[in-house]
């Protein structure tokens, strides 16, 4: 908005003007010619920015907003709001991510004078390297519109004598707007890693933009943008049950200006449950070398972030940032597979189902009704579990271990049989199958003298070897989740059957499914 305003002429008022002007001036083509490319404080929000290829490593739609507002010496602010969009693409067997798409838009203003606005579009694809790991590649395109206006700058022409400068009068520029547009495209490649709560536990990534070199000139002669080089990094390096402390490295540069961007973030669980998204606060230390130093602190929810930071200078002073207050916002949604949805619905019927009877005294004392403690294990898209329970009173009914295993006849309380849809040449697990595990190590953690037996089967697709092979890994992949989880090693045992004993015939991809299994026998040694 112009505001009209009448001063009465003195030479150092002009003169203040005058520095002030050229001031302005000389920060513009200061970014022009170096901070071609400039990222925000809280960069979390702001992505696609930073890295193309981070649009694809969450199972979360999202739309955010960072707006920051920066004082300078020049008497002006620069006022910079950017929105940003990005969509998954999920595997419809597995459920993961396994592409992405996003899109922003940029609205960047100083002084009244300088403008710039764009627009991108982004697509990222990932290869999973493991369960908890994944490789990103991603590409952006761009297009941008610079604007010079000097429509507010008061030049001589303006000045009346006992009056002062009246805006209302022409500024004796000619040129009332320089304009300049142009397209550029980058590419970016993320790793990232995270834990069975997919919490990033560590990640890297560089990404090129303005890979074209297009030309940024607003006279009309060549002038090239130079391409920018933006490095990122972190990796959790402390974690008790609460607190996690989290380095992490921005680097942003072209051929002539680079600007590093360090700190941690500091992150608080609030009431953490396990194998459940908990809320969390982060609070943000980094210093931006050169620049100023950044205090913020964000909260994150499941479907909701928020986020606030300021820079400061600080060892020297920086003309072009006096401080600098950032707010963000994102909203998030997951996405869902037809499955997915499914599993979902499943769940919510599982809970309102509470089995009430206990075990028979088998074995005194019976610390916890374990039949009620196994049977929340549920269905998904990508590992279909079926429970089946067998109990009996006497020995008679249950198969005897076999030579060499076990000592002693068991007496066994409970058969567990999972059906998997492992990918291929995968021992993997899902995490409805983690959780479920976790209920079992809890059940053996309260009731020291039962024992567990894990059995693996598979198909008939492959040789005989090869699946006798196999069937043993995946069994000896739950042997050690459990172990991880403390259950002592000498209270299990683990083995494989191959293609030996299938349940049903193996002619139909049904039939080879219900083969697919591993079986968990709960059992006290008389």
């Amino acid at each position: 908005m112009q505001r009209s305003r009448v001063v009465i002429y003195n030479p150092t008022q002009f003169k203040s003007i005058r520095l002030k002007a050229a001031l302005f001036f000389t920060l513009i083509s200061v970014s022009f010619a170096d901070a071609q490319y400039f990222q925000f404080s809280q960069y979390n929000f702001t992505d696609q920015r930073v890295n193309p290829a981070m649009i694809g490593t969450s199972k979360y739609m999202s739309a955010s907003l960072d707006s920051r507002n920066q004082r300078t010496g020049g008497d002006f602010n620069i006022n910079s709001n950017i929105v940003s969009f990005t969509r998954p693409l999920l595997n419809r067997s597995t459920g993961r991510a396994w592409s992405g798409i996003g899109i922003t838009m940029m609205d960047d203003r100083s002084g009244g004078i300088f403008k710039t606005q764009e627009a991108t579009i982004s697509y990222a694809v990932n290869i999973r390297l493991s369960r908890y790991r994944i490789l990103s590649m991603g590409f952006k395109g761009l297009y941008q519109t610079r604007r010079i206006s000097f429509a507010g700058y008061n030049t001589g022409s303006q000045f009346v004598p006992d009056r002062g400068f009246d805006n209302s009068l022409p500024n004796g520029e000619s040129a009332g707007e320089l304009t300049n547009s142009f397209s550029t495209f980058s590419t970016g490649l993320y790793w990232q890693e995270t834990d069975r709560q997919e919490h990033v536990t560590g990640y890297w990534g560089f990404s090129i933009f303005d890979l074209n070199k297009p030309n940024d000139s607003f006279a009309g002669t060549k002038s090239q943008l130079s391409p920018s080089l933006v490095f990122t990094g972190g990796f959790r390096v402390y974690q008790n049950r609460e607190l996690s402390i989290f380095p992490e490295l921005l680097y942003t540069g072209n051929s002539s200006n680079h600007l590093v961007n360090m700190g941690a973030r500091w992150q608080y669980e609030i009431k953490p449950m396990p194998n459940q998204k908990s809320d969390r606060i982060d609070v943000l230390t980094k210093y931006a070398f050169g620049r100023s130093a950044i205090l913020g602190i964000q909260l994150h929810r499941e479907n909701f972030s928020l986020g606030m930071s300021y820079d400061f200078p600080v060892f020297n002073n920086n003309p072009s940032n006096l401080g600098a207050f950032e707010l963000g916002v994102e909203i998030r949604k997951l996405v869902l597979t037809r499955a997915g949805k499914d599993r979902i619905r499943r769940q919510k019927e599982t809970e309102k189902m509470k089995l009430a009877k206990k075990l028979p005294n088998q074995r005194p004392p019976a610390k916890k009704n374990t039949t009620d403690s196994l049977k929340n294990f549920t269905k998904n898209e990508k590992v279909e579990a079926q429970i089946e329970i067998e109990k009996s009173d006497t020995a008679k009914s249950n198969p005897i271990a076999e030579a060499g295993k076990l000592k002693h006849e068991p007496l066994i309380v409970e058969k567990i049989t999972l059906h998997f849809q492992f990918e291929f040449n995968s021992i993997d697990l899902d995490d409805e199958t983690e959780k479920f595990l976790d209920q079992l190590s809890e059940t053996l953690e309260e009731d020291k003298d039962l024992k567990v037996r894990v059995v693996g089967h598979t198909d008939n697709v492959g040789s005989e070897k090869f699946n006798q092979r196999l069937s043993v890994k995946r069994a000896e992949s739950i042997r050690d989740f459990l172990l991880k989880n403390g259950v002592d090693r000498e209270r299990m045992n683990a083995d494989g059957r191959g293609m030996s004993t299938p349940l049903v015939e193996n002619e139909t991809e049904e039939g080879r499914r219900k083969n697919r299994r591993v079986e968990i026998l709960l059992y006290y040694e008389r």
